[in-house]
């Protein structure tokens, strides 16, 4: 018994003695962490894998080798020793960084779908409002069109366009938290962009993912030692390219030819004037960026804020953003649970203008003064004893507005408060089994007003009136006041369940998802005679205003929450560091619909295949790496729908009964609702290959994909004894098909000299390939303020294709002859996109150029169309057109006209473009101060050069309405110019 009892205490006391919790992180050459990194014990079936820091804990003897493994890098073993760090050396400089998917992460050598990531170094390196703004060009597949008015928000577009009616937006997902933009998010607190691109790798987020889904993973602190960076930056901003316009002289030309009469106008004009340069101005930006972090073992912070200001060409408009970030993380219980919390605060200052005031100057007429000499604004009146413009003349000859006073009068101002954030927390349940919970929310507060001078206006358009002559009943002025808000959530559980045994890794997610958008209420009240010191249009609609305003107005609105309930799971399995798979199936409930179309299950699976761990490629000495993927998923579209199937009454309509023929008022049900309407579903094949050869100097991807969009909803117009209005159906099946290219080359030379080149390429074709109801026809739109439309949906072409008649030629008289019918005249959507950048460093220096490009679409110059008589034209137009002495059937242009134009050819001009989006020359400046890691000074030249036969103020026009393909995309009229921007900026790091 005695021996028996010294036996057992001796066995405890070697168990106390070797075995020990066994801890450690595991980093690259450069420091950072190595997230997904295979742990296991030599010879023991015990196994785990690092986290995202890196960092991992098992159980293990201190004579017991363990093995660290990733793909890419060079496997090693190593004693056990409590506090590891241990570092693992590229094999091939194989694509080592995490990609963020849907719930969780992914090595980039790991991935089956089509993923773009850009890091903060291409974030930054074009300074913009908005970080999507900044990524143009820099991922294939992905369409930016960006719009430099202050406060904009850029249209994106990933692969092709697949609905009419439904969201066309990709779904932002910032930190978990779900988001319809990142304007409410500075770019230097982004560490890393993720695009989801193809279904199998989107489809986890669902129909709120249906048009893409771009990840977002902020920066965050570390542990170590307090960092704290400043960057910042001052730039001029100036038209890009302007449109040169016809002067006095060969306005009062053009008119008169067009009038038959050589004294119509008067050529000895009194005034000449530039109207563009009247309204515009030099512009101006200035950013401060300020970052806080640092950490120890168990917490970690960071704080940054950013202030950001904007004046803009046009003159009297501003933009002001203030970010304001937080950022902790807390572990628990040996970190077995962390906690982590994200606060973000955007408060937006904004004092627009119309942008109508571009094409007014276009349009007006130089003879026509900013003011009369007297001080009157200046009107396009016409002596005619003299020909002249004249205070005192009384014909009227155009209906321009005058753009300066236009921006004079217009007093507007906005402010909005964004609150968003997320907290979340991640319990390790099990050495396996880890459950996640991340619950995200935005607040958005918005007022403003709007303060009308209705006499003042009046006056101006009316230059010999005075204010005894203005109508007594009308208003002298009109103060408009609004404040609204908006709150949209969600809530994210889920459990992850990875296991490591041999050569199999095996990793499983199971979930639910919650989210609910679109809570937003509006409150409007306006009031008339308000006092005309702008220290009472206040923003909390003051008691002041109440006691002199005699009358008011209130509306109130209250949206109809959309609310999104699903369940997800994914399966990623890998075997032997050479075959990959991933099966995603989500089943998806959304409040769009009615009751019984309300639910749908969408599948998705993905494989690939990394050759080059084959044997019988590893001798192969120029391939470095070679992975074949491909995948088919299907994901469902209500987003943005949810008011297609409610019916709806209107007021007002009057109806007669009896012999009496009495009216009786009452509502009328406009249109019919589809009981039956449900999810748009897009289903997508994506074959990809990925690969690095010539010593991972040479890099690329290769990805072809086939998009249809099936039940897609259209207006169909039934006879209207079922329904006076269109009829929204599930009747519609759209196609995109595309091939993708991106391509890297990179090479140190010597030890101060390196340089790299990237490169993408993209090819969509979009296309209504059906329509299965026999009433649908006519699905107009692309309106340019005339009596004129410019496109329409048509089966067989792409969608928001320019539908017009064709200029055939020049008849007799010197006009326009046109088709009988109408012809398809392109689509502004374009069938390529392109990016190009080439990086050089030599030693302190660093020297960058990106570009962007798109090709095969069409504009249509809305502004040039939009004419009534007496405007302006472009000073090109008169070196050749029609004249009758001398009829020209070649010219380019017609005989001078003063006629509503036909919607024509003649307008629709080739909008491909190549632009220098920036050119970066910066110097780092050698360590001169023991505190201070890094100082960098830069200047860049943003936009500096675009080539492209596009006639107009920009070929970037993204249009309103969230760039609805039959709205005013792809049509320049009322468009912001695109900028050129020159600026100076300092990075420092302490």
């Amino acid at each position: 018994m005695k021996i028996f009892l010294a036996y057992f205490l001796l066995l405890t006391f070697g168990c106390v003695t070797y075995a020990q919790e066994v801890k450690g992180k595991v980093i690259d050459v450069n420091g950072m962490p190595l997230p997904g990194t295979n742990v296991v014990v030599k010879g023991k079936n015990i196994s785990t894998s690092t986290d995202f820091d890196g960092v991992f804990s098992l159980k293990a003897d201190t004579n017991d080798i363990i093995e660290f493994s990733m793909i890419g890098f060079e496997t090693i073993s190593l004693k056990a020793q409590s506090n590891m760090t241990v570092t693992l050396n590229e094999s091939n400089q194989l694509l080592k960084e995490v990609i963020v998917v849907g719930y969780g992460t992914k090595k980039a050598g790991s991935i089956t779908g089509s993923v773009a990531q850009i890091k903060a170094t291409e974030i930054v390196k074009t300074p913009a409002q908005s970080a999507i703004q900044a990524i143009q060009g820099k991922a294939a597949g992905v369409n930016i069109v960006t719009n430099d008015e202050p406060g904009a928000n850029p249209s994106i577009r990933i692969r092709g366009l697949g609905t009419v009616l439904g969201g066309r937006d990709p779904l932002y997902i910032i930190d978990g938290l779900e988001a319809s933009s990142l304007n409410g998010l500075s770019p230097n607190e982004i560490e890393t962009i993720d695009i989801l691109k193809d279904a199998s790798s989107l489809a986890i987020y669902g129909q709120k993912g249906s048009n893409g889904v771009v990840v977002v993973s902020t920066k965050k602190g570390k542990s170590g030692k307090l960092k704290m960076d400043y960057n910042s930056y001052y730039g001029l901003k100036m038209i890009q390219r302007e449109v040169e316009m016809s002067d006095a002289y060969r306005y009062v030309y053009y008119n008169n030819t067009a009038l038959g009469s050589s004294s119509y106008f008067n050529f000895d004009q009194p005034y000449n004037t530039n109207w563009l340069d009247e309204i515009t101005s030099n512009g101006e930006v200035v950013s401060h960026n300020i970052s806080l972090s640092g950490g120890s073992e168990n917490a970690s912070f960071y704080f940054g804020a950013t202030n950001l200001k904007e004046k803009g060409i046009l003159n009297g408009t501003e933009f002001e953003r203030t970010n304001l970030n937080s950022r902790n993380e807390y572990s628990f219980f040996d970190k077995k649970l962390k906690i982590s919390q994200s606060v973000n605060l955007s408060i937006v200052k904004n004092t627009p203008k119309p942008l109508s005031a571009f094409t007014n100057a276009y349009k007006q007429s130089p003879i026509v003064p900013v003011r009369f000499d007297n001080g009157r604004w200046g009107v396009p009146l016409r002596n005619p004893s003299t020909g002249q413009v004249d205070i005192n003349g009384n014909d009227r000859f155009n209906n321009v507005g005058n753009p300066a006073a236009q921006l004079f009068y217009t007093n507007e101002k906005n402010k909005n408060l964004v609150l968003f954030g997320n907290i979340g927390a991640e319990m390790q349940v099990t050495k396996e089994l880890k459950f996640n919970s991340n619950f995200g929310a935005t607040f958005d507060w918005s007022k403003g007003y709007t303060f009308t001078p209705s006499r003042e206006i009046w006056l101006s358009q009316n230059p010999t009136e005075e204010i005894a002559d203005y109508p007594v009943a009308e208003p002298i002025n009109i103060l408009q006041q609004r404040r609204g808000d908006s709150y949209r959530w969600n809530w994210d559980n889920y459990f992850t369940y990875s296991k490591l045994f041999g050569k199999h890794d095996l990793k499983a997610t199971v979930g639910m998802n919650r989210s609910t958008s679109n809570i937003t209420e509006n409150l409007s009240a306006s009031r008339w005679n308000v006092p005309a010191q702008s220290n009472y249009w206040s923003l909390d609609l003051s008691t002041y205003n109440n006691e002199v305003a005699p009358g008011s107005i209130v509306s109130n609105k209250r949206e109809t929450p959309l609310v999104s309930l699903a369940y997800f799971g994914r399966l990623d399995y890998e075997y032997n560091e050479k075959y990959l798979f991933s099966a995603t199936i989500r089943r998806e409930g959304i409040s769009t619909f009615q009751e019984s179309k309300r639910w749908a299950v969408f599948p998705a699976f993905s494989g690939g295949w990394i050759m080059s761990n084959e044997d019988f490629l590893k001798e192969v000495s120029f391939l470095n790496y070679l992975k074949i993927r491909g995948g088919y998923g299907e994901v469902g579209n209500g987003n943005s729908l949810y008011a297609l199937n409610i019916p709806v009454f209107a007021a007002g309509y009057n109806y007669t009964f009896g012999a009496n023929e009495t009216i009786f008022p009452g509502n009328n049900q406009p249109y019919q609702v589809d009981p039956n309407l449900t999810w748009e579903t897009m289903k997508e094949i994506d074959f990809g290959i990925d690969f690095k050869v010539l010593g991972n100097k040479l890099s690329g991807s290769i990805d072809f994909y086939d998009r249809k969009s099936e039940n897609v909803i259209l207006p169909v117009e039934l006879p209207d004894v079922l329904s006076p209005e269109p009829v929204t159906l599930n009747t519609g099946t759209v196609s995109n098909k595309g091939l993708e290219l991106s391509l890297k080359w990179s090479k140190e030379i010597n030890d101060n000299w390196s340089y790299s080149i990237n490169g993408n390429i993209s090819f969509n074709k979009n296309e209504l390939t059906g329509v299965n109801n026999a009433y649908f026809a006519d699905y107009i739109g692309g309106s340019i303020n005339n009596g004129q439309w410019t496109k329409q949906v048509l089966v067989g072409e792409s969608l928001g294709s320019f539908y017009v008649y064709q200029v055939t030629g020049i008849d007799g008289d010197g006009n326009f002859t046109y088709s009988d019918e109408r012809v398809v005249a392109g689509s502004y959507l374009p069938t390529y996109t392109y990016g190009l950048s080439f990086a050089i460093n030599y030693k302190k220096f660093d020297f960058s150029v990106d570009t962007y490009g798109v090709g095969g679409n069409k504009l249509y110059n809305g502004k040039k169309a939009q004419r009534f008589g007496g405007e302006n034209v472009e000073y090109d137009v008169l070196e050749d057109f029609w004249t009758p002495g001398n009829p020209n059937p070649n010219a380019a242009n017609p005989a001078p006209f003063n006629i509503v134009p036909r919607s024509s050819t003649y307008y629709i001009e080739d909008g491909a473009y190549l632009r220098i989006n920036n050119i970066t020359l910066g110097y780092t400046f050698p360590k001169f101060f023991g505190q201070i890691d890094k100082v960098r000074l830069y200047a860049t030249a943003i936009n500096p050069f675009i080539f492209t036969k596009y006639s107009g103020y920009s070929p970037e026009l993204s249009g309103n309405n969230n760039a609805d393909p039959l709205g005013s995309a792809g049509i320049e009229l009322d468009a912001y110019p695109t900028n050129k921007t020159f600026l100076l900026g300092l990075n420092v790091s302490f």
